[in-house]
């Protein structure tokens, strides 16, 4: 992982830390639609729709990346990064450690994969 990836990434948890109960809600929202398993998250930082998914999860999850958006806009002005690599060190951190059994991901090459039991969830490139 690089330097800047790094610093991106710890800067992020600052961010999310000082955001409080709606980065929370965010995340326990992130995380009750990869329990569907409809839903996961790919290696832009951003959630996508495993196959078909009711107009409710659908509009959920562009609540929930709308969201990410901003947040990453925020971030990316404060440190002078683009939103693009606030995104994917934010993806480092999801893969790393909020992607459970069971649930689904996407690394660059677009399959849908799911997480096993006792397996760690492959980083994205950009991660490692």
């Amino acid at each position: 992982m690089t330097r800047r990836m790094k610093l991106l990434i710890a800067a992020g948890i600052g961010i999310a830390i000082v955001a409080g109960t709606r980065a929370y809600a965010m995340q326990g929202d992130a995380a009750a639609l990869r329990a569907t398993g409809q839903v996961g998250e790919k290696a832009d930082g951003y959630l996508g729709m495993v196959g078909s998914a009711s107009a409710q999860i659908r509009a959920q999850v562009d609540a929930i990346n709308i969201q990410r958006r901003a947040r990453y806009t925020e971030l990316a002005a404060q440190r002078g990064a683009t939103i693009e690599e606030v995104a994917a060190a934010t993806a480092c951190q999801i893969f790393a450690s909020r992607i459970g059994p069971g649930q689904k991901y996407m690394l660059e090459d677009g399959a849908w994969r799911e997480a096993r039991p006792g397996e760690p969830v492959p980083l994205p490139r950009l991660c490692r």
